[in-house]
């Protein structure tokens, strides 16, 4: 059975840039369009030959580094790639290039912290890969050479706003820093589709990003319970450049998920979710009692040293809160969730990422 239905602004908003991605060992032709020039060279150099193990040539991705140094906070579409719609979408972050880096590739600030919009947890399976991300950020800075950081890891995404969907999914990924250009470029590979995805519920306001995950396969949409959704191909660039005491960032975005064989996204969708990435990091990145990453880093040491039953004990006034929300919102499901041991569900890291965003910014 195929079912057909409008999405409105979301389908892709939790799934599009908290990695970036590239379909499995196929850097294909571009689609019907004209490419922008030297693009389709640099995306298979980066996703295919870097990510496999080549030096990166800095000749060879020039060209996006042009772009977005040139685009400034443009949003536009991009010709199709591996069979699937595309947009890019520039944006600055006020901050130094060394700082921002700092948050966002630090073994010791989890990543669904700063985009917790779209994370709901990020984990290097590649051993060392996690400590290696320093190299990109510690001093003396900036390094003196181009620093490559490779590995793969696994990625759970946050509800999808439309459909309740949430994924998992193996990735390839590969940090490059180009200090002659100021320049990070992070490219990852999806190595197959992703898991079927599992009913989440947002709770309260999208910017709030709260979040209660169940383990039942499906959506939660209205009569969609029943759909094996996947996310089938993910192709994304980011690029950031260092300009002071801020940052001109980029992402170069392809996408295809839905279920049956069929893909639901359209290039709407990923402009509308690119838009909302920006929004929300932009969100936390400039918050003005955002805590400094050394701040953060200490914070996330003294959680890592307490138990599991300390760190359940510790959420227990969060998930009250979650469990008060649902409650105003009706959201039975949610209640449900909440109220048959929660906490218990929870690994980890889920406990040490829901305790450290509650103290992400200063009162």
């Amino acid at each position: 059975m195929h079912v057909f239905f409008g999405f409105r602004r979301g389908w892709v908003c939790g799934l599009v840039l908290f990695f970036v991605s590239f379909c499995p060992d196929s850097v294909g032709a571009f689609g019907p369009h004209a490419p922008l020039p030297g693009l389709e060279q640099a995306v298979e150099h980066l996703c295919g030959e870097v990510l496999n193990g080549q030096d990166p040539d800095p000749a060879r991705i020039a060209s996006i580094i042009a772009h977005v140094r040139a685009q400034g906070d443009a949003s536009h579409s991009l010709p199709g790639y591996a069979d699937a719609p595309g947009a890019y979408l520039g944006f600055q972050i006020r901050m130094s290039m060394q700082r921002l880096l700092r948050y966002l590739y630090n073994p010791e600030i989890p990543q669904e912290l700063i985009k917790p919009f779209s994370i709901r947890s990020s984990d290097w399976t590649t051993p060392g890969s996690a400590e290696d991300q320093r190299r990109l950020w510690t001093d003396p800075w900036p390094a003196s050479n181009v620093v490559v950081v490779r590995g793969e890891q696994y990625d759970r995404t946050t509800a999808d706003l439309s459909t309740g969907g949430c994924y998992g999914m193996s990735l390839k990924r590969v940090l490059i820093f180009l200090p002659q250009e100021m320049a990070l470029l992070s490219v990852s590979v999806q190595t197959g589709p992703s898991e079927v995805g599992t009913k989440g519920y947002l709770l309260g306001h999208d910017e709030g990003s709260r979040y209660v995950y169940s383990e039942e396969e499906g959506l939660t949409r209205a009569g969609l319970g029943w759909v094996s959704s996947r996310i089938l191909t993910n192709v994304s660039i980011g690029v950031y450049l260092g300009q002071g005491e801020a940052v001109q960032s980029g992402v170069f975005q392809w996408m295809r998920a839905g279920w049956s064989g069929m893909s639901v996204v359209k290039e709407s969708h990923i402009k509308d979710s690119l838009t909302r990435y920006r929004e929300r990091i932009g969100a936390v990145l400039h918050a003005p009692g955002l805590l400094a990453p050394e701040e953060l880093e200490q914070l996330f040491r003294t959680l890592d040293g307490k138990s599991d039953a300390d760190l359940r004990r510790d959420a227990e006034p969060l998930l009250a809160a979650y469990l008060e929300q649902a409650r105003q919102d009706n959201n039975k499901a949610a209640i449900r969730i909440l109220e048959d041991g929660y906490a218990e569900l929870l690994d980890r890291g889920e406990l040490i990422g829901l305790l450290m965003r509650e103290r992400l910014i200063a009162p």
